[in-house]
């Protein structure tokens, strides 16, 4: 059991999202990741909204083998009605050097119903695949409470090895 530690900071600007950069370490003091990206909003329609965006990530630490990759980020977003939404999230790691590996992660694939302007419950699907090994199936529950101090999100997670918690926060900005 470990702490993953993730912070990422970006702005947007009308459509455009830049600059994009963060940190994530999976829990491990031997492997970290820092990216740098920018993007766009596609299209943002009723329905549906597409935004894309082009990561660099250089891992770090031992285990990392100064690795480099690309990721290509899409989002999806569906407004089914006003209280039931979808929400998918995929990208690949596309490697730059000998160091990396392809990978594949299905950060998330959710349902969410509002049951008040505040609060939303719902279920998920997340996945992983590493190089040429099996998918790692992790599905959850997600309920999230809106406020003006930002969005607390809360996912009960089935892992291959087991179970786990995260809890998920958003600050938004806007400077309008």
């Amino acid at each position: 059991m470990g702490t993953y530690h993730f912070l990422e900071l970006l702005q947007f600007r009308g459509n455009w999202i830049y600059p994009d950069v963060g940190y994530i370490d999976f829990a491990h003091g031997n492997y970290r990741e820092l990216f740098v990206g920018a993007g766009r909003t596609l299209h943002k329609g009723k329905r549906l909204t597409l935004t894309e965006e082009l990561y660099f990530v250089q891992a770090t630490g031992p285990a990392a083998k100064s690795a480099r990759y690309l990721w290509p980020w899409t989002l999806v977003q569906l407004r089914f009605t006003r209280k039931f939404t979808s929400e998918t999230l995929y990208f690949p790691y596309l490697p730059l050097n000998n160091s990396g590996h392809i990978q594949h992660v299905l950060e998330r694939s959710k349902f969410e119903y509002a049951v008040t302007e505040s609060w939303q419950v719902g279920v998920g699907y997340g996945g992983y695949k590493f190089a040429d090994s099996e998918w790692q199936h992790k599905p959850f529950l997600t309920t999230t409470l809106s406020t003006r101090a930002g969005a607390f999100e809360l996912w009960l997670q089935k892992l291959p090895d087991g179970a786990q918690i995260q809890l998920r926060y958003a600050l938004l900005h806007s400077s309008h």
